[in-house]
């Protein structure tokens, strides 16, 4: 028995356990309504998320981590406000990154000009020079205020 056989056997193998198993899956999923709402449900509701990160990105740097780990937050939020009690962290992590591909895929998410960790701390910086400047200004003022008092 060469190589080529035993893959063809275990491929064969396969296929039959893939076509004799999802009648089943099928029925119970049309049978269970929590399981179709929420395989209905769930797609939406991580591509919302996905698209609410991705426009918080435009003002705000947002890691890529961080954005997958806030957008599975934001599902497991509403799927909650929905009723359901427990759900799968990995079957939501798995929807959001689908969700992610599909929306990169289309161009949808290209409109939105992510903020880098640059940008972030340039405006950081002008902020904060900004805020001396004034802190500066208002110090001057003090020193000059008291100067003229004590020499009268």
């Amino acid at each position: 028995m060469n190589t080529q056989n035993i893959t063809e056997i275990i491929i064969a193998l396969v296929v039959a356990i893939i076509g004799g198993t999802t009648p089943y899956v099928v029925k119970f999923i049309k049978s269970n309504k929590t399981a179709q709402t929420l395989v209905s449900v769930l797609p939406t509701l991580a591509k919302d998320a996905v698209i609410a990160l991705q426009k918080l990105g435009v003002t705000t740097y947002i890691e890529g981590e961080l954005k997958k780990s806030k957008a599975v937050t934001y599902v497991e939020t509403a799927l909650k406000k929905l009723g359901f009690k427990s759900t799968d962290a990995i079957t939501i992590e798995n929807a959001v990154e689908s969700a992610y591909a599909e929306l990169t895929k289309d161009g949808t998410l290209a409109q939105y000009t992510q903020k880098t960790e640059a940008e972030e701390t340039a405006e950081t910086k002008a902020t904060q020079l900004a805020t001396a400047k004034t802190a500066l200004a208002n110090a001057q003022a003090k020193v000059a205020e008291l100067e003229s008092a004590t020499a009268k």
